[in-house]
């Protein structure tokens, strides 16, 4: 059996990114907190996608070095491309985390889409400090 290995060729986003801007705004945001020496939890999702790519480049034009704990098995394959460690909640603890919504109302409760690995989204913001 042949496999198709484009995907890991190039992660790309499998659909249209809405709210591209305003993303992209948020993950240079969070990619300036990055620190040398981070262990991050990465959510899932558009926003995390477009961060991680923010996170790389900090990473790569200020030389650090940081290890992810990714939350998706679509974010751990961009992390592996973008040069980005990885490690586990069994073997490193999360500095910090980030993650996005897909909706927010008024007494910030957050509407979570794609709800596959939301359970590691829990269980890295409850690990880290």
């Amino acid at each position: 059996m042949e496999w198709n290995r484009e995907i890991l060729q190039k992660p790309m986003w499998k659909e249209e990114i809405k709210n591209r801007e305003a993303k992209e705004q948020i993950a240079q945001r969070i990619a300036e907190k990055v620190q040398d020496g981070d262990v991050i939890g990465f959510g899932s999702g558009s926003t995390s996608y477009l961060t991680a790519i923010e996170i790389a480049k900090k990473v790569q034009s200020e030389n650090l070095h940081i290890t992810a704990i990714p939350t998706s098995y679509e974010i751990k394959m961009l992390c592996t491309y973008l040069g980005i460690p990885t490690a586990t909640l069994e073997e490193k603890k999360p500095d910090w985390c980030f993650d996005g919504a897909d909706e927010v109302d008024h007494d910030n409760w957050l509407i979570k889409g794609r709800g596959a690995a939301m359970f590691n989204e829990k269980l890295n913001i409850k690990a880290s400090n």
